[in-house]
Parts: C-alpha cells; sequence; structure tokens
C-alpha cells in the first residue's frame, strides 16, 4: 500500500478516449489530481459515482484539480453498456488491473465481506441502493473483480500523495463533498 508522502507510482495508462498518458506528466497539469480506483462499468454503484461525478466536476476544476475514474473496464465495455461515454474527466481503462496491483487495492474475501455492517455505513448503503435502483443502471458482470474494493488518493503537482484511502467495505469512500474539502488550502 502507498503512504501519504509517498510519490504515486508513475504509470502508463490507457484512458477510454484513447489517450495514452503516463502519471508524472498529468499530475503536473493540476495543483490536485485524484485517482478514483472503482470496481467496472457493470458496477451499478460506479456507474451513479461517474455520473454524480460528472455533474459537480466543474466544482474540482474550480479547486485546480483532476479526477481520473479508474475501472477494470475496456473501452468497448464501457461502449456497450453505456453507448459513447461523455464525462468532463478522464476515465482510465485499466484491463490489466496495473493500478490495482502497483497501489495494492484488493479485493473483499466475499460480497459479505465487500458490504458493510456498522448500523451508520449499513443505513448509507442502503440509501446508495435505493437511488441506484432508481436511476435504471444496467448491470452487467464478466469483467473485473466483482468483490473489488475502492480507492482514492489525491496527488500534488509534483506527484506526492496528499491522501490516500483503502476502503475496508464497498461505500467507504469520501463523498464528493468530502473530497472537495480535502482540496482546500
Amino acid at each position: 500500500m502507498v503512504s501519504v508522502g509517498e510519490k504515486f507510482p508513475d504509470l502508463q495508462f490507457e484512458t477510454y478516449t484513447g489517450k495514452t498518458l503516463r502519471v508524472s506528466e498529468v499530475v503536473t497539469q493540476k495543483k490536485h489530481t485524484l485517482f478514483w480506483v472503482m470496481r467496472f462499468i457493470g458496477c451499478r454503484f460506479c456507474q451513479y459515482d461517474i455520473d454524480a461525478l460528472a455533474k459537480v466536476y466543474g466544482s474540482f476544476e474550480a479547486k485546480n484539480a483532476q479526477v481520473f475514474a479508474v475501472l477494470q473496464s475496456s473501452r468497448d465495455s464501457i461502449t456497450g453498456l453505456k453507448g459513447e461515454m461523455n464525462v468532463p474527466f478522464q476515465v482510465v481503462c485499466d484491463t490489466s488491473h496495473a493500478f490495482y496491483k502497483a497501489l495494492d487495492v484488493r479485493a473483499a474475501a466475499s460480497k459479505e465481506a465487500r458490504t458493510p455492517t456498522e448500523p451508520e455505513d449499513l443505513q448509507r448503503f442502503q440509501e446508495k441502493q435505493a437511488a441506484v435502483a432508481a436511476c435504471h443502471y444496467q448491470r452487467q458482470t464478466g469483467e473485473g473483480e466483482a468483490q473489488q474494493l475502492p480507492a482514492l488518493f489525491i496527488v500534488n503537482s509534483d506527484g506526492v500523495i496528499e491522501y490516500a484511502h483503502y476502503a475496508v467495505h464497498s461505500i467507504d469512500i469520501p463523498s464528493l463533498d468530502e473530497m472537495l474539502q480535502m482540496l482546500d488550502p
């Protein structure tokens, strides 16, 4: 696992739009770069999070920040499920799981282990389940690690990790508002 104060791994990666990028190059473009490591596009929760991020992305840009959503999905699987994805941020198509391996972002042992158990977390999970269900997202299996846990990393323009969070269950990730607050000076 990586920690605050360490250099973020200098990975080369492919984006949904077909660009080949390198971490060391993209982090210099903004004061903060967030790498939000998710599961895959067939995960309805991931679709919900991507759509929610797209709606407020201007707030990240206003704080001189950029977000890369890291998915274990290919461009073809994303397009096959969602049509042409048009979001204001980059989506990393990490079918080789390079980010997951380099950052040691692990999967839970089972669906039960991925599900929150504390009352407050369980309530948030149930509320999010209802919101996701109301959006009628399509579920798709057959790609990625089904029990993958999320993670979030905030990296400064020098490539140094300012924030690192490894989830212990499926919704153990800061909210978009909390992410934005972390970017305040």
